[in-house]
C-alpha cells in the first residue's frame, strides 16, 4: 500500500469510492465529477499536497483523505488546519489505512505551519448531507464531524477531542400551521406598537444600530449584501414607530426545496416579548409560501436561539462535534 498526492485522473475513482463507501452508508451526499472540482480543486485555498489517495500493489484506489487551511499559502500558526473527510474502501477497512492517511495529512498541514486541526464549518470544503428519513432534505454543509460515524471514531482514536457541538435542526414545511399561541402573542404585541412586517427602505430604519447592539457584524454584511444586490430578497422584521428592533431572513428558496436562514436576532431593548420566536416562525410560513419544503440550520448546543427553533417546531435531527487536535 502506497500513499501519494491524488492527480486528476483519479477523481473518477475517488468519486466512486465516496459514492459506494460514505454517500451509501451515512447521512453524507453523494458526489459527481463536476461538484467535486468545484467543491475541491475551484476551492482558492486548493492545495494539491493536501489531497492524498491510498492505492494498492495493483495501482488501483482503496483509500483517500483531505485536509485543507483557509489562509492560502500564508503560514500561520493562530488560524487551524482543517481535515475535512477520510473514506477506506470495503475489504480494506480496519487494516490502519485511514489511520496512515490522517497522519500524513497532519504532516501535510504541519509543513504548512498549522500548529493544531479544529474540524468545524470555517473550513472552506463543507461536505453537503441529507436529513435522515427525509428524501433529499439536504444541508449544503456539515457544520463539523457527524458524531458516531466512522470519521468520528477514527479522529477520536488519533487523539482528537470534542471542542464543542453543533445541533442541526429541520422541520417539514408542507406541513407547517402558525400555532394559534402564537397568533395570540403576535396580536398582543402588535397592541403594545410592535409589527412583523416585510422591510421597506422607504418606512423602516436602523438596520445598522440593530447589529450595533447585537455585536453582529456578519449579519450586518450578510444583509448590507442582500439589500445592495440587484433584486434584493425581503427581510422580516420587527418593527415599532419604524425603527427595527429585529430580522429574519431574507426569505428565499434553494432549488432544493429548502427555505435559507441568514440569522435572527433582537434588538436587547425589545427582548423577553418572545418577537424573536414569533418573526422566525412568520418566517416559516412566509417560507412555505414562498415554496420552501423543508427548512435546515444549525447551531451550538449552548446557544439560546435553539429554544427559537424549538417553539417554531424544528427538531434536532443530527448532532456534530467539532473536533481538535494539537499538532506536535
Amino acid at each position: 500500500m502506497e500513499i501519494k498526492v491524488m492527480t486528476n485522473d483519479m477523481i473518477g475513482d475517488v468519486v466512486k469510492l465516496w459514492n459506494e463507501n460514505v454517500y451509501n452508508k451515512s447521512i453524507m451526499a453523494e458526489w459527481n465529477e463536476e461538484d467535486f472540482k468545484d467543491r475541491f480543486i475551484d476551492q482558492p485555498c486548493y492545495d494539491k499536497e493536501g489531497f492524498l489517495v491510498a492505492v494498492n500493489d495493483k495501482n488501483e484506489i482503496i483509500g483517500f483523505g483531505h485536509a485543507s487551511y483557509n489562509n492560502c499559502g500564508k503560514a500561520s500558526e493562530l488560524t487551524p488546519g482543517y481535515i475535512t473527510c477520510i473514506a477506506v474502501k470495503e475489504g480494506y477497512q480496519r487494516q490502519g489505512i485511514g489511520t496512515k492517511i490522517l497522519l500524513e495529512l497532519e504532516a501535510f498541514l504541519k509543513r504548512k505551519g498549522k500548529t493544531f486541526v479544529r474540524n468545524f464549518f470555517a473550513n472552506p470544503v463543507n461536505l453537503k448531507w441529507y436529513v435522515p428519513g427525509y428524501v433529499k432534505h439536504e444541508h449544503a454543509g456539515a457544520p463539523a464531524v457527524d458524531i458516531n460515524s466512522p470519521f468520528y471514531f477514527l479522529l477520536s482514536s488519533q487523539g482528537y477531542t470534542p471542542n464543542g457541538q453543533q445541533d442541526a435542526f429541520h422541520i417539514d414545511l408542507t406541513k407547517y400551521e402558525m400555532d394559534s399561541k402564537i397568533k395570540e402573542k403576535i396580536k398582543k404585541n402588535e397592541e403594545d406598537g410592535y409589527y412583523i412586517t416585510i422591510y421597506d427602505p422607504k418606512k423602516h430604519y436602523g438596520f445598522d444600530e440593530l447589529f450595533d447592539a447585537l455585536e453582529n457584524n456578519g449579519w450586518r454584511e450578510s444583509i448590507r449584501y442582500n439589500l445592495n444586490s440587484e433584486n434584493p430578497r425581503p427581510i422580516i422584521i420587527v418593527e415599532k414607530d419604524g425603527e427595527i428592533l429585529g430580522f429574519t431572513g431574507p426569505l428565499h428558496t434553494e432549488a432544493s426545496g429548502r427555505g435559507s436562514l441568514s440569522g435572527v436576532g433582537i434588538h436587547p431593548k425589545a427582548q423577553a416579548r418572545g418577537l424573536g420566536k414569533t418573526m422566525f416562525c412568520t418566517l416559516c410560513e412566509k417560507s412555505k409560501e414562498n415554496g420552501a419544503t423543508f427548512m435546515t440550520l444549525f447551531t451550538g448546543s449552548e446557544n439560546k436561539a435553539r429554544n427559537i427553533y424549538l417553539y417554531a417546531g424544528l427538531k434536532i435531527v443530527q448532532s456534530f462535534a467539532i473536533m481538535r487536535k494539537e499538532l506536535k
